[in-house]
């Protein structure tokens, strides 16, 4: 007997006379949290279509790997999607070089940097998602299939044929996220290439956790879409122009269902959600969520929080519903900084206030900041410690390089400025801070005691080399002993000492936490991947021309 779902797919393609396609989705990315795929591909499958997800880290080699080209072959795909972010971009635009020089099939680019640079990836792809992929990749399908010819005019999609472009306006965002289908947490149409060979990740889930965030402990969902803030670093600032400003939300009902079928892996042991601000939810949804999360999931749970809208109610609340960890973006503790630069109009007062709620419930805080802004004066990060220090303690940090995304407020500024290289995104993860004594010292004032931090941050001017030595020194017995015991201590404190959730945790999750924390949150894949270029340049030269 055949399901309800794909009853009304047939229906859908018999009404439409539309031949069921073949869909290859592709992620260059350096981990397997592959949301947006899964979205999109769940999406198609609705409609009908047969799907695959194929993993391929930061692919640069010179030649189409043979178990690659094996495996495209058999598929027979009738559309392949490559998903990049701006630092895969010449992975991306390698590997559509060598399925091409293999493959007579259409290849169409998504994601973050084909939203911010259509004009460079429509150099290189057939076809550009300028916008949210689920309804856009099912269109062109249906484009494709009912043979219509190459170039497509639909909307939020650029079309190229020799050297004819067609630049469609964007398309509406999905308004109603609970139309959408629901992503699963490990699909059976999954796939990665590992050491040579091509697995299916559901058969070897083993694997999977090798690549998957957290170990693949947690499970990656949302339940909004959108941010209330356009700060001038973040490619938001750009998304508004597509989205709007609007943030929009799924029903409670609808994440719930998501997180139940989740839940039936045992290997999932968190919930995390990847909303810019969980707390964009009123009160009325928390509540409703608290509530039906307590009765039908019952596992730790992950959010992020703007500190300007954190709520005490609502915090409360989710704590008793099981919230664990919550990640909160400061990005700088001096206000000039923050609001001059960029354009985030949250003083540290709201930052210390946002602390004490989440001090006071016992969850795990982890903080993020950006450092190597060229805008920043010594005095300014030497305030940014000052105002970190003096933060409640225990806490993680986590620092990033800034990065000046094309399309942004900021990177117009320093292109204006000629602070960096026009193309210098391309080329470094967020996560690869420069190693300057400011750097270090930020990152160690979590774990040490203010007056120490005091004594240390002072200007290049008057430091003197024991100072150095003394960071130094600090740098390694924090990084390598002190944050590692941190980390696990407030981890069973938002656990509420649990023995059996310290545990699972501990058991699943040590491995992937630990090599993280030591390598400044950067999994072996982003660790490779400057060196994977820096080859790549001297083997392919003519990759990094335009």
């Amino acid at each position: 007997m055949l399901s309800l779902p794909l009853v009304g797919s047939l229906n859908y393609l018999l009404t439409y006379k539309i031949e069921p396609m073949k869909l290859l989705l592709i992620s260059l990315q350096s981990n397997a949290y592959v949301t947006g795929l899964k979205y999109i591909a769940a999406n198609a499958k609705a409609h009908g279509h047969d799907v695959k997800i194929l993993f391929l880290p930061g692919y640069l080699e010179a030649e189409l790997h043979p178990e690659i080209e094996k495996f495209v072959t058999e598929i027979k795909p009738d559309l392949i999607g490559i998903s990049l972010m701006s630092i895969e971009f010449y992975p991306a635009k390698n590997l559509t070089r060598l399925l091409r020089s293999s493959f007579d099939v259409p290849i169409v680019w998504g994601g973050v940097h084909a939203l911010i640079k259509p004009e460079e990836c429509i150099k290189y792809a057939d076809y550009v998602c300028t916008g949210e992929g689920e309804h856009v990749m099912v269109s062109l399908m249906e484009h494709l299939g009912a043979k219509q010819g190459a170039l497509a005019e639909l909307p939020g999609l650029w079309s190229r044929n020799n050297d004819t472009i067609i630049r469609q306006p964007d398309s509406p965002p999905e308004m109603e996220l609970d139309r959408l289908p629901m992503q699963e947490y490990l699909p059976a149409y999954f796939y990665g290439f590992h050491n040579g060979r091509m697995y299916n990740f559901s058969r070897y889930e083993n694997l999977f956790r090798q690549y998957a965030l957290y170990g693949g402990t947690c499970h990656m969902l949302i339940s909004t879409r959108g941010c209330p803030f356009t700060c001038s670093y973040c490619g938001n600032a750009a998304f508004v122009k597509v989205y709007g400003r609007k943030v929009r939300e799924r029903s409670v009902a609808d994440v719930i269902e998501e997180m139940r079928e989740v839940i039936k892996n045992p290997f999932v042991l968190y919930m995390n959600f990847q909303d810019d601000c969980f707390f964009t939810h009123n009160s009325e949804w928390i509540e409703e969520f608290c509530r039906e999360y307590k009765r039908y999931i019952k596992l730790p749970f992950i959010v992020r929080v703007i500190p300007s809208m954190m709520d005490r109610e609502k915090m409360l609340m989710l704590k008793d519903a099981g919230l664990c960890w919550i990640v909160m973006g400061i990005q700088s503790g001096c206000d000039r900084v923050n609001i001059e630069v960029y354009d985030r109009r949250i003083k540290f007062d709201s930052v210390k206030a946002a602390a004490e709620v989440i001090s006071e419930t016992n969850t795990a805080p982890f903080y993020e900041m950006i450092v190597d802004n060229p805008y920043e004066t010594e005095e300014d990060m030497m305030t940014t410690i000052n105002a970190m220090a003096s933060l409640k303690k225990p806490y993680i940090c986590s620092l990033a390089h800034l990065t000046f995304f094309p399309g942004t407020p900021l990177a117009a500024r320093a292109a204006k400025d000629s602070i960096v290289e026009p193309d210098a995104y391309l080329y470094r993860y967020l996560l690869q801070i420069d190693e300057t004594y400011e750097n270090k010292l930020l990152s160690v004032t979590p774990n040490m005691p203010r007056f120490i931090i005091k004594w240390l941050n002072r200007s290049g001017e008057i430091r003197k080399p024991h100072h150095d030595m003394t960071l130094k020194m600090i740098y390694f017995i924090v990084k390598r002993a002190i944050e590692p015991a941190v980390f696990l201590f407030i981890t069973m404190r938002s656990l509420n000492y649990r023995p059996r959730w310290i545990y699972r945790t501990v058991i699943g999750n040590w491995k992937p936490t630990l090599s993280r924390m030591v390598s400044r949150y950067l999994g072996k894949s982003d660790l490779e991947f400057d060196q994977k270029l820096k080859l790549a340049k001297e083997r392919m030269p003519e990759l990094f021309e335009d």
